[in-house]
Formats: C-alpha cells, structure tokens, sequence
C-alpha cells in the first residue's frame, strides 16, 4: 500500500511536534502538507481542535509558527541554535486570544437531565485561537520535563519528532506501522 504523503501524520503525542510534522522530510525530498488555507483547516479538525475558515494569511501564519517551533525543538535537542526571533514569534502567538467555553442553561427536561442543568458551549474556533493554542503546548512542552523525552524518527528519510513514553524510552521510529515497517523490511533484506 503507498504511503500518502499528503496524510497528516498524527504520531507525536503533543499537539507542537503533530502541527511541526506538516512539513515532511526537511533533511531530503521536504514536502509540504499544508499547502493551501484548507489544508490548515483540515489539520485543525484532524487535531480536534474544532473547525475553522482559513485565508492565505492564516496558512502563512501557521507556516511560520511551525517553523518557530521546529527550530525551538532543534535548540531544545542541541542540534541547532536557539534564535530569540523563534521565541518571540512563539511568544507573542501563545499571547493571543483563544476563544473560552461558556456555561448555558439546559432547556426542558429530557433524558433524566433537569430543566436547569447547566450546559457547556464551546464557542467556534478561529485559526488564530488554534495558532495560540498550538504555541502555547509548544511552550509547555519545551520548558517541560517532556522536553527530555522529545525523538526523532530513525529512518533517515523521515524527519517526525514524538515524544517518546515507551516504557524504558527506547521507541525509534515515528510510528512502528510506516517507518519501523521500513527498516524491519530492510534488516530482513540485508540479512
């Protein structure tokens, strides 16, 4: 079966490193995921954070977050520079305003809920709100102790961070199903 690799890859266990693996293998053949405004709103609903209209600005904008933030990781694993431009984009984005949950009155009973239960509402996402949101786990993840466990993908061809929760911290690959796949078929070749 071919890999797609228009799929969004879903494999990072923190919502920061899902949204910095938008763009697929940056050490060879990059490629980009979101490659249109509805990309980014199909990522957004992918990633459960709600649905969204985005424009050509929005896409721009979350290009670069995602790159503020793929550079941050790279700083946090030493394997690059820590530039203060990526921490003051990161920064003034997790600043932002998110659109906050409300309690609304229940109306009727029905189903054993009383007429005046109270009732949560989620008011609708905008991609601004969902840019916060993603630079604010960025944050919590690189000054966290989840910092220690952030892993890249050991097949060369990918470059997918995850945060590695295995038990003993020894997971290689980005998802056994496609790249430990991969190199298992390559060590049964060789042999």
């Amino acid at each position: 079966m071919p890999v797609d690799l228009l799929a969004f890859p879903l494999v990072g266990g923190r919502l920061a490193l899902n949204f910095v693996g938008t763009l697929g293998k940056r050490t060879t053949e990059r490629f980009e995921r979101m490659r249109t405004p509805e990309d980014l709103a199909h990522w957004v609903e992918l990633a459960g954070l709600g649905s969204v209209s985005t424009t050509a600005e929005d896409l721009m904008n979350a290009r670069a977050v995602r790159e503020a933030l793929y550079s941050l990781t790279l700083a946090a694993l030493n394997r690059g520079p820590l530039r203060q431009a990526d921490i003051n984009l990161v920064n003034g984005w997790a600043a932002r305003a998110t659109p906050a949950p409300a309690l609304a009155t229940g109306v009727g009973q029905a189903d054993g809920v009383r007429a005046n239960a109270l009732q949560r509402q989620d008011p609708e996402p905008s991609a601004s709100g969902v840019l916060a949101v993603v630079a604010r786990d960025g944050i919590e993840l690189l000054s966290g102790p989840e910092v220690e466990a952030i892993r890249e993908c050991e097949d060369p061809a990918c470059t997918l961070l995850f945060v590695d929760s295995s038990r003993g911290r020894r997971r290689r690959w980005c998802s056994m199903n496609s790249c430990g796949a991969r190199a298992k078929m390559r060590t049964l070749r060789d042999r």
